[in-house]
């Protein structure tokens, strides 16, 4: 499946919404499968695109940059464990991406869309899938600089000022899976333009974004 990068970031946005509809028992016909697991969430579209949101503001769960919060519990820069593919990986967005790994399988997810927390998810699924992700806001999520077989997979769009794209710290030996794009607003409130609003904005109206895809998948 391939997919644009606007049509991609459109669909981040939107499950936000959705999240809220599904909350109130208003589940939108396009979805075709949901999930809620413990705070991780997911919705399974009904051509087979899976999003995950993650966090829409960048104060829910950004502490400082040695401890933030992940569906409700600290993690810091030191909290790592091992991945289906071997990777070592942050703790914390392991334990999200796993909850959800079953709920990919099950439904024959064919491309994955995430924002935040759940950009983090779709890196780790879509290396331990082998599926296409394109990932909005995404934090480092792997520990060393070990190349992992699927990293191709995965597009990692990240605003310059939007602190989650710094955690955890590069200088504790964390990177980010894939392809990552700095995108350079033309407006910008440092540290602040979190939401996927403000990433849409600086989409259409960026100063710079140096091999940022038209489209992505295959």
């Amino acid at each position: 499946m391939r997919l644009s990068v606007m049509n991609a970031a459109e669909m981040a946005e939107q499950s936000y919404v959705i999240a809220r509809l599904i909350k109130r028992g208003r589940v939108p016909s396009e979805v075709k499968a949901h999930i809620n697991s413990r705070g991780a969430q997911a919705q399974m579209m009904a051509h087979g695109v899976m999003i995950i949101p993650g966090s829409n503001e960048l104060m829910d769960w950004v502490t400082n940059f040695d401890v933030y919060r992940i569906l409700g519990r600290s993690f810091g820069r030191s909290d790592k464990g091992r991945g289906s593919t071997g990777a070592v990986l942050h703790a914390g967005f392991l334990r999200h991406a796993s909850r959800l790994q079953k709920f990919a399988r099950e439904n024959d997810a064919k491309f994955l869309i995430g924002h935040s927390l759940g950009a983090a998810t779709a890196q780790i699924l879509g290396t331990s899938l082998d599926l296409p992700a394109i990932g909005f806001a995404s934090p480092r999520v792997k520990f060393g600089s070990g190349k992992l077989k699927y990293e191709h997979n995965v597009l990692n769009i990240c605003r310059a000022d939007d602190l989650v794209t710094r955690v955890p710290p590069s200088e504790a030996g964390f990177r980010r899976l894939g392809t990552s794009v700095r995108l350079v607003s033309a407006a910008t409130n440092p540290g602040m333009d979190h939401s996927m609003t403000h990433y849409i904005a600086a989409l259409k109206e960026h100063v710079s974004a140096r091999g940022l895809p038209t489209h992505w998948g295959e």
